[in-house]
């Protein structure tokens, strides 16, 4: 990595294809592309009708939903996902994101420290096959 970078455009974010193929990801902020050492935002797009896999990371995490409408299933309970609401994902607790068929689910998504948005990077669709 050359200079610092502290603005990053849709354009010079990482893309590539979700877990399970449900969509796309656009990694704006990490170390490879800042520098930053202990987080990771990234905005996620889901296909309507797509649901990504059951996993889980070593990190917490949380998303916050900007459009469209799914489900969230997380520890035995079962949420519903519309814009203007943020989940809260602890450390290595299976979880899924399922899309309602009307329409994209388009979120943001920071992980704190960073990490998995690098088997994105790495692996794309298979990134969290178990």
């Amino acid at each position: 990595m050359g200079e610092k970078k502290y603005l990053i455009t849709k354009e010079e974010a990482v893309s590539g294809v979700l877990a399970g193929g449900a969509g796309t990801f656009r990694i704006f902020i990490d170390g490879p592309i800042c520098g930053a050492k202990n987080v990771a935002l990234l905005q996620n797009t889901m296909i309507a009708g797509k649901s990504g896999p059951i996993h889980s990371h070593p990190t917490e995490h949380c998303m916050y939903i900007l459009s469209g409408k799914g489900t969230f299933k997380i520890d035995g309970q079962t949420m519903s996902l519309v814009p203007g609401t943020a989940v809260f994902v602890p450390p290595n607790v299976d979880h899924q994101t399922i899309v309602n068929p009307e329409g994209d689910l388009d979120y943001i998504i920071i992980y704190a420290p960073a990490g998995p948005e690098q088997k994105l990077r790495e692996k794309g669709a298979y990134a969290f096959d178990k």
